[in-house]
């Protein structure tokens, strides 16, 4: 195994272990998912070919194993990189590092205000369709999104009360962390170091982001926010408030869809889609967004500089 000497300054090497960890682990994780799926749910990865015809108990087997993959390509990986990488892996990872209260607050504030532009980008994207040339292809996407929505509704189901926590952690809790920790505590430090372009590297990110989703029609709503959260995070060099912002974002989800369960149905149509004002309420959406997102780069980088005379100071 290759020392944390040899890893240092070298993104090649680092890329091509964190992709083994994550191929590894996924496959570990996704065999132990399955099995307890199986023996627990009576669920089979063949059912995925009729989604539409589950049991309540083999919609327990999907979320089990949706949870043990998330983990497994999600959140390990980066766990053991860091390890491999740093004698300090939570500094290698940016979780050491956190930022002032009220930059939580103005993440919290983005994100709602950021959630009306965001729902006509995904409407705008749903239209979207390919050249007839491209028709196998497009038809290949349309059944991948069909049954992505799909389980979505399944995951969006509850029983009680307390499957919301657990549903919360499914959707919102590991995909905030693991998500985060891949792509903006890894692959984006990666990509950065490698193309020596803080912006370049930032949108590659984001871009594998949103394609290894494998949802076309939602592939613009996650780059924006793919690009969203790598700004924050290379102003802020803390990955909690990226953690926070996706929290909400998919919690938020979670939560509406628990409280207005008819809300599931309409996952995909943006807010007041028919009004004659729609126009202007997303175009308001954006702006307060974007004063809120240069906020935050301003406090952070003013945070920065601070933080970096009190260094040269005690040096």
């Amino acid at each position: 195994m290759a020392s944390r000497i040899e890893l240092e300054n070298k993104p090649f090497l680092q890329l091509i272990l964190i992709l083994s960890l994550c191929l590894i682990s996924v496959i570990l994780f996704s065999i132990l998912g399955t099995v307890l799926s199986i023996v627990l749910y009576d669920f089979y990865p063949n059912s995925y070919y009729n989604l539409a015809a589950l049991e309540e108990n083999q919609i327990a087997g999907i979320k089990i194993l949706q949870l043990f993959g998330a983990v497994g390509l999600f959140m390990i990986p980066p766990l053991i990189y860091g390890i491999i990488a740093s004698k300090k892996p939570f500094k290698v990872l940016s979780l050491n590092t956190f930022s002032k209260a009220f930059n939580y607050i103005l993440i919290i504030m983005l994100m709602v205000a950021f959630a009306p532009f965001l729902s006509w980008v995904i409407e705008l994207n749903s239209n979207m369709s390919l050249p007839s040339f491209m028709g196998d292809i497009e038809k290949w996407m349309v059944d991948l999104q069909t049954k992505a929505d799909l389980t979505s509704q399944y995951f969006l189901t509850f029983n009680s009360f307390w499957s919301l926590f657990y549903i919360l952690i499914i959707v919102a809790v590991v995909p905030a962390l693991g998500e985060e920790l891949l792509f903006r505590g890894v692959l984006q430090k990666i990509f950065i170091n490698w193309t020596k372009n803080a912006h370049l590297g930032i949108w590659i990110t984001a871009i594998f982001f949103s394609a290894l989703h494998l949802q076309f029609f939602g592939f613009f709503p996650r780059l924006l926010l793919g690009l969203l959260f790598g700004y924050i995070f290379w102003w802020s060099k803390s990955l909690w408030l990226p953690i926070v912002g996706h929290f909400i974002n998919n919690g938020s989800v979670v939560i509406a869809s628990y409280f207005y369960p008819d809300s599931i149905k309409e996952a995909d149509i943006s807010i007041f889609k028919d009004s004659e004002y729609s126009l202007v309420f997303y175009s308001f959406s954006f702006v307060i967004s974007a004063v809120l997102f240069y906020l935050i780069r301003g406090k952070n980088k003013k945070e920065l500089i601070t933080k970096q005379k009190e260094n040269s100071t005690a040096v």
